[in-house]
């Protein structure tokens, strides 16, 4: 499903406008909802985002894109796509999580032990798949997307957004650490945690550092949940979802009470501001049915991935 907020250039859909800034949500695995999306865009030549920004599974999502299109164009995108989420599947704790009643342990292990202990030598199986599939001296420089990549600092709880030439395998682990499952990653002499925490995606910096005309997001949480979840692993789900999505809310609700005070001006605006005032917001969202599927059941990332092609093939009709 998606949600058109604006009114793109006649007959140019939002995803192939010029300028774009491409929003990507962190969700865990759902993030494979994200891939098809990109997989889609990726079949459009006009498809060229100008700067994407992402937390956790949306950051792997958005460095990948970016070195993809960086050393071999949109055929090298997709396909270091496709053997990330391919490589995701194939993980072994991924897999152990569709067999019954795991859910359950996990959830109780990772409340009484923490990954200090129960994984002592922080094995994460994500840092060689990232390192083998991304040239992090591709990323920056002329003619390729800007990027924003958002930690979380343990100690401040604030968001540190990474950019093109900080960008390490390192940063990516930080970005996608869930402190029941991995230790703190730390950069620069500071821990940090899933960058979904604090900003989820990075949604002001395409807006305020960037040249940007429009913006796309693509959003793993839905816009509402009508079913009250009564039983114990549906509640903790829904506030584990309200709580990843609050700082996407509150980048939402300051764009728009700057761009409402921007309309509201009758002085004349320096052109940035203009193109602030003017900026348009649109959604692809993963469909709400999707959420209670398992993370390890068979087959979940290819439904994610048709999915996602799905909704963003209904994007540029």
């Amino acid at each position: 499903m998606y949600v058109r907020s604006f009114d793109p250039p006649p007959d140019l859909p939002v995803p192939l406008c010029p300028d774009l800034g491409l929003a990507l949500q962190g969700g865990g695995a759902c993030g494979a909802f994200t891939w098809g999306v990109l997989d889609r865009l990726l079949e459009e030549r006009r498809f060229r985002p100008a700067a994407i920004s992402g937390a956790s599974a949306g950051a792997l999502n958005a460095a990948v894109l970016a070195a993809g299109l960086a050393v071999g164009g949109h055929e090298a995108a997709r396909a270091g796509l496709e053997a990330l989420w391919r490589g995701v599947a194939d993980m072994a704790f991924l897999k152990m999580m569709g067999a019954p009643g795991v859910h359950l342990q996990m959830d109780l292990m990772t409340r009484l032990v923490s990954p200090y202990q129960f994984n002592p030598l922080n094995i994460n199986p994500l840092r060689d798949l990232l390192a083998g599939l991304i040239d992090f001296g591709s990323l920056g420089g002329r003619g390729r997307p800007a990027l924003f990549i958002s930690a979380t600092n343990v100690r401040t709880g604030a968001p540190r957004i990474f950019r093109e030439t900080e960008i390490t395998v390192d940063v990516l682990l930080a970005s996608t650490c869930l402190p029941y499952l991995h230790h703190a990653v730390e950069i620069d002499g500071e821990s940090y945690w899933d960058g979904g925490f604090s900003a989820n995606p990075p949604l002001l910096p395409l807006a305020l550092d960037t040249l940007c005309g429009a913006l796309l997001l693509v959003k793993l949480t839905p816009d509402s949940e009508e079913e009250v979840p009564t039983q114990a692993q549906p509640i903790l789900a829904r506030m584990r979802r309200i709580m990843f999505n609050a700082p996407l809310e509150r980048d939402l609700d300051a764009l728009a009470g700057m761009q409402a005070q921007l309309r509201r001006t009758t002085r004349r605006l320096p052109r940035d501001l203009v193109r602030l005032r003017a900026l348009g917001l649109s959604t692809i969202a993963m469909p709400a049915e999707l959420l209670g599927e398992d993370a390890g059941s068979a087959g979940l990332i290819e439904r994610l991935r048709t999915a996602g092609r799905a909704a963003a093939e209904g994007m540029l009709q």
